[in-house]
């Protein structure tokens, strides 16, 4: 007698107990030196890469939610940039886990619990698709050991994607795909309509937490379908049928992220994306397949293939299709023609991750059918089967999975021996130094300016963890900001060859030419180098000396300036800038990014908004008192876009709330022929 349900299942959840532990969910405070000489507490959290990023954008979805209105635009990051650029998907995760707290921790931390949730997220996906197949719990288990065990490397989906480099929102939008077929399957398979609701959820999440996943639903909703179409004619639907439902979880995912895909493709022009990798030829893709699962696994997914060929559980053979149809679209989009365009911005190596899900699915597969093969010839060996599907969970767990991956070429960040190696955490005293001297900058930086933070004591970018500690409306420059979202920002760099000030070069950032033009009140500097360049700099003077230094500008220009005039007063919100003052006449300067939705009003009156040379605005003024208000304003396709999400939701609702149809036609062929794996005429069904 066989391992029951029950116990793969308990199994399951104290591995996914022991990672969580692992990756710290249960320590999320840390007590370390402050810069006064005391001890202070402060969140033990992800601090690589780019953790601060996503964190920061999340505190700033919390604090608008608190203001009660929606955030539409970034006005903290680099001179601001609206958020269909950069989606919000994992934001509304991380403060709904922060609402489930209660508030009693900080957004990071529930980002640290967001992102190890997602890390463990497949392997409730791959129970639930082993469930729907009657492969039992053990299938599930070994996908997730897989998943936990190959490191991969930066763009490959696992552990060092997600928790080292901090990419959460490809990786939470590939995970939400496992979802979208397994929903997907089982209403094509049965018609059931909450699978087709859930289905078409998963897919709205996916696209507004990364558009790239419009490609991973187009192969997803064709391989499915094919796959359908493959069963027996006794068990499938009508080719037409088959085409409606497909149709109908598309439509109600196209409404709901209507917001973000209507806004993409009317500003798509005004959206430039820093490609950092690629494939340069087909075999460099081949080698990432092999980095990113390891051979071993490798192996066993391409079995998993060959086990799809026969007729077998519909979620395994529409992976395998699905499968084959996307590394076949991702080899198109790679290296076939029309690379321009709309593919333009996609950087091919970011869709590993579903490709890697997929895979690690039919890995687990084809070892269950190894262990069913193997127990069938030791018949008198009890439990032979589940033995060997537990030495190939501990074996994953136990071996350095990163040693069975090719090596990577000079250039790239080869993948880790081991998974879940240490990361960098904010639990040390460089937190503390950094909150008290932003908080120190916010506090002397007149309103209506903005602070630039050169270099990093924790990873890259501890630089964006500011906008969490200062507070709402303080705009924020920095030498390392992952994206700038435009060409023309005027810095030490080229904008189109990478997304960082060039080291030698950071003083010129601290020229009074920069510092007037990005309406800098303050510095905030660490690491040698950049001090050295600050204390070299005019128009500076030395506030705070420590781990960061604070510098403040003298005579700084605020955000909003009048040309000849003054400017008395200055509000910065998100979607919204105001400011008064005096004008000789001629145009104000508002230094935020340009986009068409800002629209401007002069002492009531309605006034034209310009882009200028370097990506900020311009508005027409009087001679005299000026009262200047510009909008982020909501446009007549934004409200059709806003009704077709409410109308998705409510197609989704009705679906969820629709009576579930009979048992699948699939789920009455296994009672009727009590379908097994069928390797041998004697072999048992595996059905539980």
């Amino acid at each position: 007698m066989g391992i029951p349900n029950r116990w793969w299942l308990v199994l399951t959840v104290l591995l996914a107990l022991w990672v969580a532990a692992r990756l710290g969910a249960f320590h999320l405070w840390a007590h370390v030196p402050s810069p006064d000489g005391g001890i202070v507490r402060v969140p033990d959290t992800f601090a690589t890469v780019d953790h601060p990023f996503h964190a920061a954008r999340a505190e700033t979805l919390r604090r608008a939610l608190a203001a009660a209105h929606p955030l539409r635009w970034i006005g903290h990051h680099q001179g601001g940039y609206p958020v269909e650029f950069y989606p919000l998907g994992v934001a509304w995760l991380d403060v709904g886990v922060w609402a489930l707290l209660l508030g009693a921790f900080p957004v990071s931390v529930a980002h640290k619990l967001v992102v190890i949730g997602i890390f463990l997220a497949p392997g409730l996906a791959y129970l639930l698709m082993a469930r729907r197949d009657g492969w039992g719990f053990g299938v599930g288990l070994v996908g997730l050991a897989a998943h936990i065990a190959v490191p991969g490397a930066w763009w490959h989906g696992g552990y060092t994607e997600l928790v080292e480099w901090g990419l959460v929102a490809n990786l939470a939008a590939a995970v939400a795909m496992l979802f979208v077929l397994l929903g997907l399957v089982t209403y094509l398979d049965d018609g059931n309509r909450r699978a087709a609701a859930g289905a078409a959820l998963a897919a709205g999440f996916a696209v507004t937490t990364n558009p790239r996943s419009l490609v991973a639903l187009v192969v997803l909703g064709t391989g499915v379908g094919i796959a359908a179409m493959l069963t027996s004619r006794r068990q499938r639907s009508s080719p037409f049928r088959l085409a409606a439902r497909v149709a109908v979880v598309g439509a109600v995912a196209a409404a709901l992220a209507a917001p973000e895909l209507i806004s993409l493709v009317r500003f798509s022009d005004l959206y430039y994306f820093v490609h950092y990798s690629g494939y340069a030829a087909p075999r460099d893709y081949v080698r990432s397949i092999a980095q990113s699962l390891s051979l071993p696994v490798l192996a066993f997914a391409l079995g998993g293939l060959l086990v799809a060929l026969s007729p077998m559980r519909p979620v395994t053979r529409a992976a395998a299709v699905t499968l084959i149809l996307y590394v076949l679209s991702t080899l198109t989009l790679s290296f076939g023609p029309g690379g321009g365009g709309v593919f333009e911005q996609l950087e091919t190596t970011r869709l590993m991750p579903f490709q890697r899900l997929l895979s690690l699915y039919l890995a687990a597969v084809a070892i269950r059918v190894v262990a069913a093969r193997i127990g069938a010839a030791i018949p008198r060996a009890v439990g032979a089967s589940d033995g060997v599907q537990l030495a190939a969970i501990g074996l994953l767990l136990l071996l350095p999975m990163g040693t069975f991956a090719p090596e990577s070429p000079r250039g790239e960040v080869p993948p880790a021996d081991r998974s879940l190696y240490a990361i960098e955490t904010t639990g040390q005293p460089a937190t503390a130094d950094f909150t008290a001297a932003i908080r120190e900058a916010d506090d002397l930086a007149p309103p209506g300016t903005a602070i630039l933070v050169l270099g990093s004591a924790i990873s890259w970018h501890q630089q964006l963890w500011a906008p969490t500690v200062a507070n709402e409306g303080r705009a924020f420059y920095y030498d390392d900001w992952l994206w700038d979202w435009q060409t023309r920002h005027v810095g030490p760099f080229d904008s189109r060859q990478g997304h960082a000030y060039v080291p030698s070069r950071i003083g010129e950032a601290l020229r009074p030419e920069y510092l007037e033009r990005h309406a800098i009140g303050a510095v905030v500097v660490t690491e040698t180098a950049n001090k050295r360049f600050a204390e070299a700099a005019t128009g500076l003077r030395s506030v705070r000396s420590g781990l960061f230094d604070i510098y403040a500008v003298d005579s700084p220009t605020p955000l909003v300036s009048f040309a000849g005039g003054s400017t008395s007063n200055v509000t910065v919100e998100d979607q919204r800038v105001q400011a008064e003052g005096r004008s000789e006449g001629g145009m104000a300067t508002i230094r935020r990014t340009w986009h068409p939705r800002w629209k401007a009003t002069v002492n009531g009156h309605q006034a034209p908004v310009t882009q200028t040379g370097d990506g900020y605005m311009e508005v027409p003024v009087p001679t005299g008192p000026v009262r200047l208000s510009l909008s982020y304003v909501v446009d007549g396709l934004d409200w059709l876009a806003r009704i077709l999400s409410v109308s998705g939701f409510a197609c989704a609702a009705l679906l969820l709330t629709a009576s579930r149809r009979g048992r699948s036609s699939f789920q009455g062929y296994q009672r009727r022929r009590s379908l097994s794996v069928r390797l041998r005429p004697k072999v048992r069904s595996v059905r539980r």
